[in-house]
């Protein structure tokens, strides 16, 4: 599953890049303030149906109920139908207040008509999705989204072709119309790998579990407000910033192609190798919590210093990497400047960024996840009151700020909470100085050697690309060199994985 997510990233940044060289920085900009009120609509068609299903038929699986398994998940299928068809009802109807009065620009409307049309099966597909992780079938689940993601892909370049001469509001349209027909042939494909799965537990074995459906609300309901009140605040957020660029001076069509160039297509650069630390992050989860259970306390504290060592070198390696090669990873990828201004801008937040992710994984595992979720709201909202502040006064460079305060701030209460709950001795050395210095000696070799080791007849976009590749293979041999990631580590960390 691991490789899956990592290379259905590495696809989606591609196509990504693909859909900004089509529709521009301004187009990118224009569909970033769509999703703000789509993603709310996804969550609340969503409203925790995954965690849902999971717990239930994890559960039923538990007790060798298998009667509990298929009334689990009707009951999931009837949830997700109810809120689906709800949010797809009230975007539909309020997609034009909302384009006008709230995102002031009506060529929001039409794309959110069509988003609305494709709630019911993002849904119930995310309730599928948990049953087939609860039975453990994460290979079908896989290759149901591997499909999804390549008719998507499809359908999208088609469309884009057709509907592209039209204008913006017609291009994001393609994006989003596509991506809809790619999660309605997905659900498809998921149910009827779903029915035949179901097989599998047609029997009446097992005890069956009394108020199934309250079972059900008591685990998603509090779920969804949580996530609504973060989902709402995020999108917000997202709908102030081109709001409060106006207001700083820039035009409406320069306010949206800034927002688009940082949130649209520096960010997901920033964010790309952090797949890799979230796939790890939710391995973290089930191993913490069973060593605590077993009370093996000296085994958790190693693991969190190991993971934490892995996790800043990574991260401090990346963010040398984009500080020092940002410009040009700008202009490889998207021939932006712009782009890799903001990636070299953004680059010295990485680790501090991917430690956070982390640690939230290791506060699950020690069951606090409610903190992490009051940390994320505070966030959320302290952005939402810097963004209406600083944005008027400072343009796109306040948002900057804004990312690096809270996300230190964010960090911070993470961090504090996590020494609460473990002891672990802070080690300077190893995890941020060597880590530091390697990265520093790698780049600065490259640069003051690459230049004469590379024919002069080269491409530059792969001048570039060789850098950057060289760049890393030189860190990570004095990362070894240096005893900041050794045998012991690579060994512990495979282990992990598997």
């Amino acid at each position: 599953m691991t490789c899956v997510t990592l290379g259905m990233r590495f696809v989606s940044l591609g196509f990504n890049v693909y859909i900004t060289g089509k529709i521009g920085a301004e187009g990118i900009g224009l569909y970033s303030l769509i999703m703000s009120v789509g993603g709310f609509a996804i969550t609340f068609a969503t409203s925790g149906v995954n965690l849902a299903s999971t717990r239930l038929t994890a559960e039923a699986i538990g007790r060798g109920s298998e009667r509990d398994v298929r009334r689990a998940m009707t009951r999931c299928i009837c949830y997700s139908l109810v809120f689906g068809c709800t949010a797809t009802l009230l975007l539909y109807i309020l997609a034009e207040p909302l384009s006008v009065h709230v995102l002031s620009d009506a060529r929001c409307i039409l794309p959110l008509k069509v988003l609305s049309l494709g709630l019911p099966f993002i849904s119930l597909g995310s309730a599928l999705s948990g049953y087939f992780t609860a039975v453990r079938r994460v290979v079908k689940n896989a290759s149901v989204q591997i499909c999804e993601q390549f008719i998507n892909i499809s359908i999208t370049i088609r469309l884009i072709a057709l509907l592209m001469p039209k204008g913006t509001e017609y291009a994001c349209t393609a994006v989003i119309l596509g991506s809809c027909i790619g999660e309605s042939l997905a659900f498809l494909a998921s149910f009827i790998v779903y029915r035949f799965d179901l097989h599998r537990h047609n029997g009446n074995k097992g005890k069956e579990e009394g108020k199934l459906t309250s079972k059900m609300l008591s685990i998603s309901i509090p779920v969804a407000v949580s996530a609504y009140v973060r989902s709402g605040l995020v999108s917000v957020e997202h709908i102030l910033i081109p709001y409060g660029l106006k207001k700083y001076g820039a035009g409406n069509s320069r306010a949206l192609a800034s927002y688009g160039t940082l949130h649209g297509m520096a960010m997901p650069i920033i964010l790309f190798p952090m797949s890799a630390v979230s796939a790890f992050a939710g391995l973290l989860v089930p191993e913490i919590s069973g060593s605590i259970a077993a009370g093996e306390h000296k085994r958790v504290e190693m693991m969190i210093s190991r993971v934490i060592r892995i996790t800043l070198a990574f991260g401090i390696g990346c963010a040398g990497m984009m500080v020092s090669f940002g410009r040009e990873l700008g202009n490889v990828i998207y021939s932006s400047a712009d782009a890799g201004m903001f990636i070299e801008m953004m680059a010295p937040l990485i680790p501090v960024m991917y430690f956070d992710h982390i640690v939230d994984g290791m506060l699950k595992g020690f069951g606090e996840q409610l903190y992490s979720m009051r940390v994320n709201i505070l966030d959320s909202m302290l952005s939402v009151i810097l963004v209406y502040l600083l944005l008027p006064e400072m343009g796109i460079f306040g948002y900057v700020v804004i990312i690096y305060a809270m996300e230190i701030i964010n960090t911070s209460l993470s961090v504090v909470r996590l020494l609460s709950v473990c002891d672990i001795n802070i080690d300077i050395l190893n995890w941020f100085v060597k880590p530091l210095c390697c990265v520093i000696t790698a780049t600065s070799l490259w640069r003051l050697t690459g230049p004469y080791i590379m024919p002069a007849n080269m491409p530059k976009g792969a001048v570039d690309t060789a850098a950057v590749a060289i760049s890393s293979v030189i860190y990570l041999m004095l990362l070894r060199v240096t005893m900041s990631f050794d045998s012991e580590d690579i060994k512990w960390f495979k282990n992990a994985i598997k």
